[in-house]
C-alpha cells in the first residue's frame, strides 16, 4: 500500500497558500490517502463538488482532505460503480487517484482555469506532484494495469503531445500490437472515455475493455 498522504500533504498546503488570493483556491484540495498494491488503478481529472459541500468548505476553516476508497459498491458514489463491476468481473482488486486535485463537478470550468496566466500555473503545479505519485504508484505498488477515463487526463500525462504542444506529464507511450493499447515503463495503459453518465462508454466497448483487461492479468 502506497500512504499518500504523507508525500503531498506539505506540497498541497504550500500550492494553496501561494493561491490563496484566488477564487479558484478557496475550496481546499482533496485527495484519496493511499493506493493498493498489485491493483487495477483507474485515473480521474478531479473530485467533483457538491453544494452541500462547498457550504461546508467555505464556511469553515478547513485544511486538505483525504479519503480511503470505498470498495463496497450499495454505499459507493456511482461515479465509483464501473470501477467495482470491472474488478469483480476481471478478479482483480482496484484504486483510483485523480491527477488534479481541486474539487469542481464542471470539467469545462477546469479547463476555463487553463485559459488564464494564474490559472495555468495552478493547474500545472498540481500536474507536477501528481506526476510525481504515478512514477512512485509504478515503482512501488506493481500495478496491474492504468485505466484513463478522462479525456483531458489523457491530455495531462501527456498521450496527445505533438510538435512540442500538450507535453504537461511528457511522459511516452509505447504502442503494443500484442495488447491492443499502450503501455509506459511496461504497464498497459488503457485509455478510454468516461465510464459513467451522459458521455460514458457504450456496452460494446466496455466489455472490450473488460477482456482486454483479462487478457493480460489472467
Amino acid at each position: 500500500m502506497l500512504e499518500i498522504e504523507n508525500l503531498i500533504s506539505e506540497k498541497l498546503t504550500n500550492l494553496w497558500a501561494e493561491f490563496s488570493e484566488n477564487d479558484f483556491a478557496k475550496i481546499p484540495p482533496l485527495s484519496v490517502s493511499e493506493i493498493p498494491n498489485n491493483s487495477i488503478i483507474f485515473i480521474g481529472l478531479n473530485p467533483s463538488l457538491s453544494e452541500n459541500e462547498r457550504t461546508r468548505l467555505l464556511g469553515n476553516d478547513v485544511k486538505i482532505e483525504f479519503y480511503k476508497h470505498n470498495f463496497d459498491k450499495e454505499s459507493n458514489h456511482k461515479y465509483f460503480h464501473k470501477f467495482i463491476d470491472i474488478a469483480e468481473k476481471t478478479n482483480q482488486s482496484w484504486g483510483h487517484f485523480d491527477l488534479l486535485y481541486i474539487r469542481e463537478t464542471k470539467q469545462e470550468n477546469v479547463a476555463k482555469l487553463m485559459g488564464t496566466e494564474q490559472g495555468l500555473d495552478f493547474i500545472f503545479k498540481q500536474i507536477e506532484i501528481s506526476k510525481s505519485i504515478l512514477e512512485k504508484v509504478i515503482a512501488e505498488t506493481n500495478p496491474k494495469l492504468f485505466i484513463v477515463n478522462n479525456t483531458l487526463s489523457r491530455k495531462f500525462l501527456g498521450k496527445d503531445k505533438k510538435n512540442n504542444n500538450n507535453i504537461w506529464m511528457d511522459l511516452n507511450f509505447v504502442w503494443d500490437n500484442n495488447i491492443g493499447t499502450y503501455r509506459y515503463k511496461n504497464i498497459p495503459f488503457y485509455f478510454t472515455s468516461m465510464l459513467t453518465g451522459q458521455r460514458a462508454l457504450d456496452i460494446g466497448s466496455y466489455e472490450r475493455l473488460i477482456w482486454q483487461i483479462k487478457l493480460v492479468t489472467e
